[in-house]
């Protein structure tokens, strides 16, 4: 047995080192297609918004080609539209016409100027809202774009729909948009990220809040996060009641918050799902690329924006 085992050995080391061998007296221009073949495997984690069962717009993850931004951006649009596409998970659906094509992409600075065609008008007035938070929302995920415009063959859609939709979206158009106002005084707009579990696997749902409230928008955050009273019945929050953000500070890109014990679902640990949800609703309200846990002034973990 042990002389098999050597034969063995000798075999696989022996055909290792012919395949090397191989690879090292390829010609030239065989070696530079096995970098080209290499480099594709640069890829890049990309987030964009599809519509759940109930109407809202759920943050889903893909890993695309690391390219240009324009590139980014037409493969963010491509997923975005309806297609037989295998990739996209069960329970979700894509907003942009099937027919509908990306005929222009201007990237100028930090904003940037989408030109579809005519098909796009087939969205309607009842779903434009919808489509134009999924667009937007996908792409001010990508670094360095602040701005959007949309025109369908060369006219913005602000002109085109009975629906008010600024010339230039930014984020603060929302998503998923909630009005829960008593009065016009003292409204602010928060995007707070849910949970929503869709066969067994958990997505998160920004929600667009426009409330009476005069509060830094990180306290509401984890106000409503701790609540537990959620409007919609698909959502949850796994943030203990309990909890309570002792303080908080913005130190250059980085937030730093500090919370009690009831951060806490086990010892010295913080469920996954919470880590999310306070960042992601962070980062869609603030200026900054990182998040710092502390409980009782002792820093925990930190999630940095994807």
């Amino acid at each position: 047995m042990l002389k098999r085992k050597a034969l063995r050995k000798i075999f696989v080391t022996t055909f290792v080192m012919f395949i090397l061998l191989t690879i090292y007296f390829i010609p030239t221009s065989d070696k530079k297609n096995n970098n080209i073949e290499y480099h594709y495997l640069d890829v890049q984690e990309i987030s964009i918004y599809l519509l759940n069962n109930n109407d809202q717009l759920t943050k889903v993850d893909f890993k695309i080609k690391n390219d240009s931004t324009i590139d980014t951006i037409k493969s963010i649009i491509k997923k975005l539209t309806i297609s037989n596409d295998a990739t996209i998970p069960n329970g979700l659906e894509q907003v942009i016409p099937k027919d509908c094509k990306l005929l222009d992409v201007v990237l100028n600075e930090k904003k940037v100027e989408l030109n579809f065609s005519k098909e796009f008008l087939d969205i309607g007035h009842d779903n434009i809202e919808t489509v134009v938070e999924s667009i937007s929302f996908s792409i001010l995920n990508i670094e360095g774009i602040d701005e959007i415009s949309i025109l369908v063959e060369d006219e913005n859609i602000s002109r085109l729909f009975p629906v008010l939709i600024p010339n230039i979206i930014t984020k603060e158009y929302g998503i998923n948009k909630r009005v829960e106002l008593k009065s016009f005084n003292d409204v602010s707009s928060v995007t707070v990220f849910y949970i929503d579990n869709i066969d067994n696997q958990n997505y998160y749902v920004p929600i667009t809040k426009y409330v009476n409230d005069k509060r830094d928008k990180i306290k509401i955050i984890i106000d409503e996060l701790s609540s537990n009273y959620i409007y919609e019945s698909n959502l949850i929050t796994l943030l203990d009641k309990n909890i309570k953000l002792v303080n908080y500070e913005i130190n250059n890109d980085t937030m730093i918050l500090n919370f009690n014990n009831s951060i806490f679902m086990e010892k010295d640990s913080i469920l996954e799902e919470v880590v999310y949800t306070v960042s992601y609703s962070v980062f869609a309200n603030y200026d900054v690329n990182e998040v710092v846990f502390m409980v009782n002034n002792e820093e925990i973990l930190k999630k940095g924006i994807e």
